[in-house]
């Protein structure tokens, strides 16, 4: 029986950010089949993607890019958060740096307030230098973590670490590049943090002992299945720790070069339900 490991944005999911239908039911029918087990591995949150994929469908998820397992029923088997005085002093150094920034934890993803208007503001700059630019498009891709299943404002977020809450990850999404470069060389000099990536403007900080090749790796011992009989598929930088392990890894038609280049196999992109003719027509 093998383990086929699922990516979300930019692979499950279409550029709205919802899942495709014809993914949705080419996982229910491959289900139904009762010969592979299919789970979720992506960046987001595990509330978030049980709220994504609806309660039809009960799959183990690996979620905040490794740093959690958990069964098909929700039950945690394991979690490597990043340890809390890098944490708390990681927020303390986003807080300096006055960017947008969403910590994840077991129970919320919280939002420093006014962090929408920080990214508006970014916008104005860019849009004062670049007068042709698409306004409106650029605030679609900060408008996904906006909408996000289980994200709360927080006026003290250095207390969502300090009070005893665990951080899976944290995200920083801005469009000044410059900085965005400064807190990645920041963060990848810390001892026990580092960085990937799952989009543009965006950089996730976890912990050293978390990406999605260990937790998949993990899934599948748990599972019983080898590695050589894993099936992974997905698009971004952060699938290129599961990439490097699985025995067959399918690249999305909009996948990064680095994705397409460990590779088996290539699919159609995530708009014309590539996962679906993944799973119907290469596995």
């Amino acid at each position: 029986m093998k383990l086929i490991a699922i990516d979300l944005d930019g692979t499950l999911l279409t550029a709205e950010s919802k899942p495709s239908e014809e993914g949705l039911t080419a996982i229910h029918n491959i289900l139904e089949q009762q010969q592979h087990h299919i789970a979720i591995c992506t960046g987001r949150a595990e509330y978030d993607v049980r709220h994504l994929i609806g309660d039809h469908l009960k799959l183990p998820i690996i979620s905040f890019n490794g740093a959690a397992v958990h069964d098909e029923n929700g039950q945690l088997l394991k979690e490597t958060p990043i340890q809390a005085q890098p944490a708390s002093e990681a927020i303390a150094f986003l807080e300096e740096q006055d960017v947008y920034f969403e910590i994840f934890c077991p129970d919320a993803i919280y939002s420093p307030s006014r962090g929408e208007d920080k990214l508006r503001a970014e916008m104005d700059v860019l849009k004062s230098a670049n007068p042709d630019m698409d306004y409106d498009q650029l605030w679609k891709s900060a408008l996904v973590q906006f909408v996000q299943f289980g994200i709360k404002p927080t006026e003290h977020p250095r207390e969502i670490i300090n009070s005893g809450n665990s951080a899976y990850k944290l995200l920083i999404f801005t469009y000044n590049e410059t900085k965005l470069n400064l807190i990645r060389r920041h963060f990848d000099s810390q001892p026990s943090v580092h960085t990937t990536s799952s989009a543009d403007h965006t950089l996730e900080v976890i912990s050293t002992e978390t990406d999605k090749g260990r937790a998949l790796q993990f899934l599948a011992e748990h599972l019983g299945v080898s590695m050589e009989d894993t099936v992974v598929i997905g698009d971004s930088h952060n699938d290129i720790s599961m990439f490097r392990i699985a025995g067959t890894r399918i690249a999305m038609g909009n996948a990064v070069e680095e994705i397409k280049n460990l590779s088996t196999a290539v699919t159609r992109d995530n708009n014309h339900h590539g996962v679906a003719y993944a799973l119907n027509h290469l596995v």
